[in-house]
């Protein structure tokens, strides 16, 4: 199972999509977890320009300013349960192949002052 997370800040900007895209299928990714999307919803031709076997979930990291998108290849993975938590989203994917159950987290950290740690030396 080969899988990246990326923050994507800037997703908008020229050439972008066509980069992650590119990255997606030259790497054979079977999941990616996209952070500070910005967004709830995205367009229907979204998941099939990234790659064509990909479904998407778009998951809240609470308390944060953004959302986690999580895509999977339904050919290799199938999604179990998923989770929303604080600062992150949990999930659970079953390999098709071997039946291997993985979970994978995505996090998030709080883009406010407030929510940050402080240490102390």
């Amino acid at each position: 199972m080969i899988g990246a997370f990326w923050k994507c800040r800037g997703r908008n900007k020229e050439g972008r999509l066509q980069c992650f895209a590119d990255f997606v299928k030259d790497n054979s990714l079977d999941f990616v977890g996209l952070q500070e999307t910005k967004k709830q919803s995205f367009n229907a031709s979204f998941p099939t320009y990234i790659h064509k076997d990909f479904s998407w979930h778009v998951l809240l990291a609470k308390g944060t300013a953004g959302f986690i998108l999580l895509g999977f290849n339904s050919r290799n993975l199938e999604l179990l349960a998923c989770m929303n938590g604080e600062f992150c989203a949990l999930v659970m994917v079953k390999n098709c192949y071997d039946k291997f159950v993985s979970r994978l987290i995505v996090v998030y950290g709080s883009p406010y002052e407030d929510g940050k740690l402080s240490f102390i030396q």
